[in-house]
């Protein structure tokens, strides 16, 4: 959600990195139809429980070899992704599987602290535990880093080959604040593309694939510590696509970056153009992070909303999220 060309006759409420034209806008008064949604007392919403259903197959005249039932399970087997698990979720799986509980806590240092690709990469963990959880599917949920541009203010746009080799951008800009530590915001993206494809906006014109899953946002943020060896701390969802219709992930990423990677809520912002429903739907979940909405001033203006604007740093147009992607992915993704 981010522009491709600034638009001369109107300023927009818009965070891009990089592009000197952008304006962000934050909603401060009390008078917006977005009431008690940019702060909100701290509270965690429970995640949803699904109930899993199980099949049995049914019996044919010709029965499978065991060999072959074997593989057709392994076949059949879904991929679970351990990135998103909590320390508590882990420590039951590393029970589940056989293994002491602090089994559980040491691979949540490994995902988390350690930023573990691969459960293969390292022997920490005993080999029982880790071809259990390999049987099983799981996977840790790391990407490759398929390309890489910086610029001049020390900006990083990385493009990540995710497992069915769509590409998504992240981006890392630092900055040094006055009589405070210097501060690395991580700008990350929701969906390959976006469905919305909003006329000043460069991540549409580049077509639209699907929603991305909660391992797959937070893995961001990770490559971002990864590139600038820095602990990231700020998270704005606005890169790539439009965070309320992929809002279950979100919430999932959200509450894993607080309280798996320790960025505070306050530090993590959620933007929206204003899909219609769901900006009750997330006030509902009573979280403390900013909901930046991307509008024209004169439609905030005329609902009497009250904006600050300020301008982002950086270099040009081309710089704008969704660019390096389109470079990169010839062919428009399936709308």
């Amino acid at each position: 959600m981010a522009m491709a060309t600034p638009m001369a006759s109107h300023r927009l409420w818009q965070w891009r990195a990089f592009h000197s034209s952008t304006t962000f806008h934050r909603i401060h008064s009390t008078q917006s139809p977005f009431l008690n949604i940019s702060s909100s007392p701290v509270h965690v919403a429970a995640r949803n429980l699904s109930l899993a259903v199980s099949t049995v197959p049914l019996l044919t005249s010709n029965p499978q070899t065991d060999e072959q039932q074997q593989t057709t399970n392994n076949n059949n087997k879904k991929d679970q992704f351990l990135l998103g698990k909590s320390e508590g979720e882990l420590r039951k799986l590393a029970k589940e599987l056989g293994q002491q509980t602090y089994r559980g806590k040491q691979l949540h240092d490994l995902l988390y602290k350690a930023k573990l690709k691969d459960l293969d990469e390292q022997n920490q963990l005993p080999l029982k535990f880790r071809e259990d959880l390999k049987n099983a599917g799981w996977k840790v949920g790391r990407s490759s880093i398929h390309h890489a541009v910086s610029s001049a203010d020390g900006t990083i746009k990385a493009l990540l080959r995710l497992e069915d080799s769509r590409l998504v951008e992240t981006v890392g800009i630092p900055a040094e604040v006055e009589g405070s530590s210097s501060r690395l915001t991580a700008c990350v993206s929701s969906q390959i593309g976006c469905p919305l494809r909003c006329t000043f906006c460069a991540t549409g014109k580049g077509g639209y694939s699907r929603n991305l899953k909660p391992h797959e946002i937070i893995e961001q943020v990770l490559v971002v510590q990864e590139l600038f060896k820095h602990r990231v701390t700020n998270v704005v969802f606005m890169g790539m696509g439009e965070p309320m219709l992929n809002l279950k992930a979100v919430l999932e990423a959200h509450h894993s970056l607080n309280k798996d990677v320790k960025i505070g809520q306050r530090m993590i912002t959620i933007s929206t153009v204003g899909v219609p429903n769901t900006i009750k739907k997330l006030a509902a979940y009573k979280l403390q992070s900013t909901l930046a909405v991307m509008a024209f001033v004169e439609v905030l203006e005329r609902h009497k909303v009250t904006t600050s604007i300020r301008q982002t740093r950086g270099l040009d147009a081309n710089a704008a999220c969704g660019q390096l992607r389109n470079e990169f992915q010839k062919l428009p993704l399936a709308a």
